[in-house]
């Protein structure tokens, strides 16, 4: 079967309201994939973690100057069906370019037919610096880009293609989450399970989390010593 993918950029604050609603609905259907610590789905604080994400990147496209946001989507018969979303730097006219990629998600019905690729391969021959943090499992697919590895962030691997500054318009996680909206609806939630159900979901979470972080250490490790070393980059151990 044949796509006819269009795809198209846009910069913050987002003034297509059917593309920021396409967005904000492929965020919603990936709560686990797109969220850091992937809580999974039948953790009792899902749905908080959900309200929190929709916020978060609603707020990015929304972001005004001085602040620099920049969507990438993929369209299908109109509708969205993949994003990327990238921060730039706050000051516009430094001599070299720089891109981090912050969130990227396609739909699951789409997913394995070019779309991640067509996002990469726009954002790409833009930016003279690029970077972004991921899982394990998922550093082959970026090395496939030119990526690599340069440290941690948490139980994640930080990459970069270039030598980015990482001077990018980032929210902090504990202000989105104590967001009224946000704490609105985890007391809804919540409140249908028991203190002792909330623990131990945090701990499982939080023990897997740990588990991933020990990974990633042993990973990046191995990796940095047998990656070809790249001049000008410097991994941050």
């Amino acid at each position: 079967m044949e796509y006819d993918f269009i795809v198209e950029r846009h910069k913050a604050p987002v003034q297509d309201n059917a593309v920021v609603e396409g967005v904000l609905a492929i965020v919603a259907d990936n709560v686990t994939s797109l969220l850091m610590i992937h809580p999974p789905a039948n953790h009792p604080k899902i749905e908080g973690y959900r309200a929190g994400l929709i916020i978060e990147i609603g707020s990015y496209l929304k972001m005004e100057p001085p602040h620099r946001m920049e969507l990438i989507t993929v369209l299908s018969k109109g509708g969205v069906i993949g994003f990327t979303l990238c921060g730039l730097p706050i000051d516009p006219t430094s001599k070299t370019s720089e891109c981090g990629i912050y969130y990227t998600c396609v739909s699951k019905s789409f997913r394995g037919k070019g779309v991640m690729g067509l996002m990469m391969m726009d954002i790409k021959p833009r930016y003279d610096h690029l970077h972004l943090s991921c899982d394990v499992e998922l550093v082959p697919l970026y090395e496939r880009y030119g990526f690599r590895c340069n440290a941690m962030r948490k139980h994640q691997i930080v990459m970069f293609l270039g030598n980015p500054v990482e001077d990018t318009p980032v929210q902090k996680a504990e202000d989105v989450m104590s967001h009224p909206g946000v704490m609105a609806v985890r007391r809804s939630f919540e409140a249908k399970f028991s203190e002792y159900e909330l623990d131990r979901a945090d701990r499982s979470l939080a023990a897997r989390l740990q588990a991933e972080e020990d990974k990633a250490k042993r990973f990046l490790k191995l990796r940095l010593k047998t990656q070809k070393p790249q001049i000008g980059l410097i991994p941050r151990l």
